[in-house]
């Protein structure tokens, strides 16, 4: 006696089987990439980089630099005097800065991780244009344009001359 229903099930396996074959290379219908947030693309972002001093400073320029900050594609932190967006200058700040958020809104931080300035504003801070990196300087690869070392918070504790 011949069994009934072994053809059907034989080929309702087929089936199943090129269902879930098709169903891996075929693309789903949905969303955009670039219409939805994606855990993926934040996590392309490259990191904020900063110049920084890899010492501590034991002296320090007080000429005053006002202007903006910016993020290039790099991940690199730069600044613009009087906002001028043309004019790029490398901040070089104390050993222990960092950057932190992403390119739309970031801050720039302390050691203690105290936020010192923020883009999207404009900010003054003391220090002095500088002629050429020096051999104990972070992330050189981000140097373009102008080079403003800054001043460290505790400025005037530096700059005073010994015993005064």
């Amino acid at each position: 006696m011949k069994a009934r229903w072994a053809g059907p099930v034989i080929v309702g396996f087929a089936v199943s089987i090129g269902t879930v074959l098709g169903a891996c290379s075929a693309p789903t219908a949905g969303p955009s990439p670039s219409s939805e947030p994606s855990l993926v693309s934040a996590s392309l972002q490259p990191k904020l980089r900063l110049v920084t001093v890899d010492a501590p400073q034991d002296s320090a320029m007080d000429a005053g630099f006002t202007g903006t900050l910016s993020v290039d594609a790099n991940g690199c932190v730069y600044a613009h005097p009087g906002g001028i967006e043309s004019d790029v200058y490398t901040m070089v700040w104390p050993q222990g800065y960092s950057a932190q958020g992403d390119g739309k809104a970031f801050e720039v931080v302390d050691a203690d991780k105290h936020p010192v300035v923020r883009s999207g504003s404009e900010f003054e801070l003391g220090g002095g244009h500088v002629n050429a990196p020096r051999d104990n300087w972070t992330e050189k690869d981000c140097i373009k344009g102008s080079l403003w070392l800054v001043a460290p918070p505790d400025f005037s504790q530096v700059s005073q001359p010994p015993g005064g």
